[in-house]
Formats: C-alpha cells, structure tokens, sequence
C-alpha cells in the first residue's frame, strides 16, 4: 500500500471517531424553514397599498415634470444631465436610476402604476439579499433571518419603497448587496460592475467599499489575495473617482445646499457635527418606534444643536459612543455597527452637509445594521416565534398604514404638515395644494405659515404673490414679488410678474397642477 493511501485511510478512520473537543459540542443550528417565503410575506402584505398610489413631492420635479424622461429617444440626455432640472446648485448624477425611470415611464404611459409595481419587486429582492449577506458576514441562520424580517418590517423604509423616487434606493442596495455578495464569492469583475451600477443609481453606495475593505479586517471569511484586494480597491476607487468627475461635468453651476432645506450647512463644523449626531438619535428612534414618520424634516422641524449645553448634543455623543463600544468587541454587534455607521457616512452631514438635513429614506440601507442589533437579542429568545408574530403584526400594521399617507396629494400634503408643523417647506407644500385646488385664499395663509417659520423663503414669497394675483390683491402681490427678490435676486418669475403688475397689465399666474 503506497504510504498516499495509508495517509488517506488514516485520516478517514479518525474522522469517523469523534474527538473530545467535538463530542459534547451543540450541533450546528438548522436553516429557517421556507425563510425566503416569510420573508416575502413581511415584506409585501403591509406594503401591497403602494400600488394605490399616485405621484407626490419629489416625484413632480424629478420625473413627471422632467421631459427628458417621457421620450426614450432622448436616453443619451440622461448621461449629460443631473438629475434635478429644476435646481442647478443640487447637482446628482443618477443615470442608472433615470433610465430605469425612463424605461418605467414608457412602459407604463406615464401612469404611477408601473413604478410603485416596479419598487415592490426591487424591495422584495433587496429583503432576499439582506438575509443573504447578514449570512455572509457571519450571522446565524436564525439571527439572519430575523434580521431580514425586521428589515422587511420597518414602517421607516416607505419613503424609500412607497415614494416613487425612491427607487434610487432600492437600486443602491439591491445593485450594493449584490455586489457584497459577489466580491466575497471571488468574483472580482462582477462585483465591481454592480458597485459601479449602485454607485450610478445613488452616489452614497460608494460607502459600500467601505464596508467590503473593514470587513476584510474583522471577518477571515472577507480577506483576499493581495493582488485581489489590490484590484477591488483599485476598481472600486476608479468607479467612484468616475462618479465624481460625471457629477463635476454635469454640474450647471456652484454647488449650493438652500438653508431651508438643511440650516445644518451654515454651522461651524463641531456644531454641524453634534446636530448630525442627535439626527442619528432621531435615526434610531423612528426606525425601532416608529410612532411618528414624516417626509420633512427641513428648517424648523428640528432645532439645531447649538452647543453642549444642549441636552440633545449629549444624547448624540452617548449614541456615538455605544457604537464606538460595540465596534470594539468582535462579532456579530461589530459588524451591526459597521452595516449602520458606514453606509450612512455619505448622507449623515457628519462628513459634510447634505442637501437635507435628515430624510426617512436615508436610513433604508443602514438599517440593516440596526436590525441586525436588534435580532442578536431576540434570535436567543427560546420561544422567539411568539414575539417575532407580535412584532409583525404592529410593524405591517404601521408599514400599512403609512403608505396610506402616499395615495394622493390631498392625503399626502395635509398629513405632512400633521407631522411636520414646524417645518417652512410642509406649510409651503399645503399652500401649493391649495393653490392647485382653486382656493387662493387658503395658500396665502400657508404661505404666511411658511414665511413665518423661514422668513427668507423666497419661493414662498413668490408663490404667495401668484396666489394674491389671482385673487386681484394686486398691491400686496408685488410686495411679495419684491420680497422673493429680495432674497433671490436672480428669480426670473417674480420679476417678470413684478414688471407686469407695475405696469398696470392683468395678470393671473397659472396653477401649477398636483
């Protein structure tokens, strides 16, 4: 017998007797029955109301308003343009997320239909990857899968799955995850081609490099070659360096965050940096009790942190140092922390200001990481199966009843100030409302709201002097004109308007259709 097959023999016969060290080991934890299925289930029933929906807030400017989408034989204009039209210092370049809202927009003859169908699909997959990759990166079968299910469960992520723009985020994760996956089965090519497809469809999936490199540091399972880790790097930095230089190029002019919509991009650095912490607070406290869920947070909704004498500002650094406690422990809460901190980096104002100053949708992707924290505990539960039904049903219940808020705008605008009432832009939209419903007299009174709240809103003002126009106030009108000018010298629309009055010409501003 050649001493290769004693070898083998050899090896065979102890592999059949249990060693001391294996014998008295629990045995390894079984698969979730039909995982997949329930996870679906979570996912789409408290959901299924989106395809009731039609069009709201950023959905006008950025899709039904932007022709170039409505013709697929302008497609080559997506690759020279940003995607709002409407504002040329908020410059993001989105192509992959364009097309697919072009190709949706064609298919479906510009009905909302086809997108909300189009998001429940993206969602649903992201809901499968997410188990895939908390896997992946360790988890257990069962912490996995509870943690899917609570991402699929969290009422937060309708203003990424129920708005219609937020596809963008689903594309992000969906293209992101995947490529996660991907990179860790070996496959350096693919991975990068769907980082570059998530980087494409929302610049923040750039972070996910980020995550791929620290994991390679905290879990053996993520470590490459040398000269893989070399080209993954090297790909991933190429793709975003792409990115960066597609958004210069496209950019109409200097890059500018109005304060209305984010107040935090006027602070000093440290003060910016503990309001983005207490928005983090905020973060975490929507997505674990979600009793209240808006669409707008911007100026006064949430009051800025102005120094440590903010009890706030110490609820920000509390929360940063959990984090920065649970990172330094290795396993399965380290990596909840890496999922939620790094992805978020990009959007959370930490690193620099954003064009919101928080947004629900934001949280979609880093909230896998806070599932993930949340399901460590639960998963060790010995009777997990009753409190995981319970949490079902009050998370689908409110997932439910939160997409209603998305059917129209005559839910969608009175309920935004219900949950927004200190915030200039909720009044302003209700005042627009009001205006496209015929009742002029209303919007004023919302436009007063919202010069109120922030008065340097110059497209308040202006609107606020369209609807007195019409209501033949013609002298407060042009007061109104002069303040949007004042604050906006440049607006063509107030001045033109301004002019017209001045010389004593009619004029009955059309109405801008929700």
């Amino acid at each position: 017998m050649s001493r290769k097959r004693r070898r083998a023999r050899e090896e065979a016969g102890a592999a059949a007797v249990p060693s001391a060290a294996t014998e008295g080991a629990a045995p390894p934890e079984q698969a979730v029955p039909r995982a997949d299925a329930w996870l679906l289930a979570a996912f789409l029933v408290p959901n299924l109301g989106a395809l009731a929906c039609g069009y709201v807030l950023d959905d006008l400017p950025l899709l039904v308003e932007n022709g170039r989408l409505h013709d697929l034989g302008r497609l080559a204009e997506i690759f020279r343009s940003g995607t709002w039209p409407d504002r040329t210092g908020l410059t993001l370049y989105r192509p992959v997320t364009q097309v697919v809202w072009a190709l949706l927009w064609a298919a479906g003859g510009g009905r909302a239909l086809p997108f909300h169908a189009a998001n429940l699909l993206l969602g649903a997959a992201v809901v499968l990857l997410a188990r895939r990759l908390l896997r992946a990166v360790g988890a257990s079968p069962r912490v996995a899968f509870v943690g899917a299910l609570l991402f699929a469960l969290l009422p937060i992520h309708t203003e990424a799955t129920t708005s219609v723009v937020g596809s963008a985020e689903l594309l992000a994760a969906l293209f992101g995850l995947g490529a996660l996956l991907v990179w860790k089965a070996g496959r350096t090519a693919a991975a990068l081609a769907l980082f570059a497809l998530a980087v494409f469809s929302k610049e923040s999936a750039a972070a996910l490099a980020g995550v791929a490199a620290l994991l390679a540091f905290t879990s053996p399972g993520w470590r490459a070659a040398p000269r893989r880790a070399l080209a993954g790097a090297a790909g991933s930095g190429a793709v975003v360096a792409l990115a960066l230089w597609a958004r210069s190029a496209v950019a109409a002019g200097p890059s500018f965050v109005p304060p209305v919509d984010n107040p935090a991009a006027l602070l000093p650095a440290g003060l910016r940096v503990l309001t983005a912490l207490w928005v983090q607070v905020l973060y975490v406290g929507r997505s674990l009790f979600p009793v209240v869920l808006s669409a707008d947070a911007s100026y006064r909704e949430i009051p800025l942190v102005m120094g440590p004498g903010d009890p706030r500002a110490w609820a920000g650094v509390a929360l940063a140092a959990l984090a920065l406690l649970l990172a330094r422990r290795p396993g399965p809460g380290r990596t909840g922390v890496l999922l939620w901190a790094v992805p978020f980096l990009p959007a959370a104002n930490l690193l620099f200001p954003i064009g919101t100053l928080m947004g629900e949708r934001l949280a979609y992707l880093p909230s896998l990481g806070l599932a993930l924290l949340v399901a460590l505990p639960l998963a060790r539960l010995k009777r997990p199966a009753p409190v995981l039904l319970a949490l079902g049903l009050v998370l689908g219940a409110r997932t439910a009843v939160r997409n209603l808020d998305w059917r129209s705008a005559d839910v969608f605008y009175p309920r935004l100030v219900e949950t927004s009432p200190g915030s200039a832009k909720s009044w302003y939209f209700l005042g627009s409302l009001r205006a496209s419903r015929g009742d002029d007299a209303a919007a004023v009174a919302c436009y007063d709201r919202a010069v109120a709240i922030f008065p340097a809103y110059s497209e308040a003002f202006h609107n606020r002097g369209n609807a007195l126009a019409r209501l033949g106030r013609r002298d407060e009108a042009m007061e109104s004109y002069r303040q949007c000018l004042r604050f906006d010298p440049g607006h063509a629309g107030a001045a033109r308007n301004l002019a017209t009055l001045a010389a004593g010409l009619p004029l009955a501003p059309p109405r801008r259709p929700l």
